[in-house]
């Protein structure tokens, strides 16, 4: 269980799927995050969290994502702001990178997820 005061520049309604009401993040994910967000000094929009692998955007996969682990996010962010994060992600041991900075609805992808989990680790991509 998650103790959200840990979590300072965070809070818990951020993370939770919108489709469930549920967050069951990764404690070791959060402590790497909330040490990315203390690093760079700046705020770290989060546009989806965890998810239920009921959720609408899991549900369409034949495997569901890391988010249904609870170690990832994705962070609302453009320009230079993106910049810094890619650059600094890795040095966190954020592990599997995905950008999406053309057209509307630009975020980073950031998580965890291992090759024990099922995912290949280390990867980048973009959508």
């Amino acid at each position: 269980m998650i103790n959200w005061d840990e979590y300072y520049n965070f809070s818990e309604y951020e993370f939770t799927c919108s489709h469930t009401g549920e967050c069951f993040m990764n404690k070791n994910f959060m402590d790497k995050l909330q040490t990315l967000r203390t690093s760079l000094g700046i705020a770290l929009f989060i546009s989806s969290g965890y998810r239920h692998p009921t959720h609408p955007i899991e549900a369409k996969k034949s495997k569901s994502g890391e988010h249904t682990l609870g170690k990832a996010v994705d962070i609302a962010c453009r320009g230079e702001t993106a910049y810094n994060i890619m650059k600094a992600a890795p040095l966190f041991g954020f592990t599997r990178i995905g950008f999406k900075q053309k057209g509307h609805g630009r975020f980073i992808h950031i998580g965890t997820a291992t090759e024990e989990d099922g995912f290949i680790s280390p990867t980048i991509w973009s959508y």
